[in-house]
This record gives C-alpha cells, sequence and structure tokens, in this order.
C-alpha cells in the first residue's frame, strides 16, 4: 500500500484484511486523534476499493450467465446464512 492509500493492484482479499485491520485498531479507541483521522481515511478508501472490485466481480459473473440469445439469466444470491434456501 501506498502512502496516498490503497493501491489499485490489492486484492480484494488483501484489501478486506487491511480493513479489518483498521476497524479493530479504531474500535479498541486508543489511538492519538490525528492517528485515529488517516485510519479512518485509509479504511473509508479501501471500503470504497473493496466495493469496486466486487461491482466487477458481479459483472464478470454475469457475463458468465449470459445466454446464447444475448439476455442475462439472473439469480438472487443466497449466502449460506439465508435461511430461506
Amino acid at each position: 500500500m501506498t502512502p496516498e492509500g490503497p493501491s489499485k493492484e490489492m486484492t480484494f482479499e488483501q484489501a478486506l484484511a487491511r480493513l479489518e485491520e483498521l476497524v479493530t485498531r479504531l474500535e479498541a479507541g486508543d489511538l492519538p486523534l490525528e492517528e485515529t483521522i488517516r485510519n479512518f481515511e485509509e479504511g473509508q478508501k479501501l471500503l470504497h476499493l473493496c466495493t469496486e472490485l466486487l461491482g466487477q466481480a458481479e459483472q464478470r459473473v454475469k457475463e458468465i450467465l449470459r445466454r446464447a440469445d444475448g439476455t442475462i439469466e439472473e439469480a438472487d444470491w443466497k449466502g449460506e446464512g439465508d435461511a430461506s434456501v
């Protein structure tokens, strides 16, 4: 990661792991104010990057599901914790 924030070269997993580290540090509540602000800012950038990467992954999945006639077969995602599965 660069001093400016998360790198576009980070994987989703790397960005998420770093974001989790920052959240843990911020939740501890024992950082000086300036460091808290820097961590919060970095976290916001990581959140944006994770959202962007998830959006790209969603588009890739839609392309994979594209039917031969050009329509997209979409279905609601059912996570493993979803009781309605």
